[in-house]
């Protein structure tokens, strides 16, 4: 390896556990609380020296966003690699979500970035483009999907996939962070767990296209 292909993979390896810093501190104290400094202080670097891979948190919000995204893409593909027909890839996609909601609950709690920072995705940065590019990557996977099980008739053939494709994400990612907000909300006294809402949920989507 040169000199130059050295100093790359340093500068990746820097500004992934930069984002690990941050994601850490967003847990703890939560993204509207914390301060640059904060960040350089977990990831052990000065302020100057952050500055130098990140400009601001919005950046780093949305770096955070893009990997909650990808990890939904790389779901959506392994389905679509061991899926039999169109329907059956969506069950996978459904029972995949479910575990991502079961046990990386963090990224569901990332995936709130997108309401949240909503004035900087009308301002086109980067970082956001970035996001909204991969966002679209991933409805057009859903639409392919179910025109794939409309065509192989696993799925009901006056189904309009773009609309449903919207609505499956949408009310994917909305329920799932709604119910991950509100666990501790819930009447104590329930004889359900939260994760089996959002199998409820699935199961209620799942059942519309046939």
């Amino acid at each position: 390896m040169g000199i130059s292909e050295r100093r790359q993979q340093e500068r990746q390896e820097r500004r992934a556990s930069i984002v690990e810093a941050a994601k850490a501190v967003f847990l703890e104290k939560g993204i509207e609380h914390t301060t640059m400094k904060d960040i350089a202080d977990r990831a052990e670097l000065s302020k100057a020296a952050l500055y130098i891979y990140f400009k601001n948190k919005e950046e780093l919000t949305f770096e955070l966003l893009h990997t909650s995204f990808q990890l939904v893409q790389d779901l959506i593909d392994q389905a679509a690699a061991e899926g039999t027909d169109g329907y059956h890839k969506l069950e996978l996609i459904a029972r995949s979500f479910l575990e991502m909601f079961d046990q990386q609950a963090e990224y569901i709690y990332f995936s709130l970035i997108m309401e949240q920072y909503s004035y900087s995705i009308s301002r086109q940065l980067p970082t956001t483009q970035k996001c909204l590019a991969l966002l679209t990557d991933i409805q057009q996977s859903i639409v392919a999907l179910l025109n794939e099980g409309i065509r192989d008739g696993s799925i009901r053939r006056d189904l309009e996939a773009e609309k449903s494709a919207v609505l499956f994400l949408h009310m994917a990612i909305s329920f799932m962070q709604r119910i991950s907000l509100m666990r501790g909300v819930f009447d104590p006294e329930r004889t359900y767990k939260t994760a089996e809402l959002v199998e409820q949920m699935f199961n209620i989507f799942l059942h519309s296209l046939k």
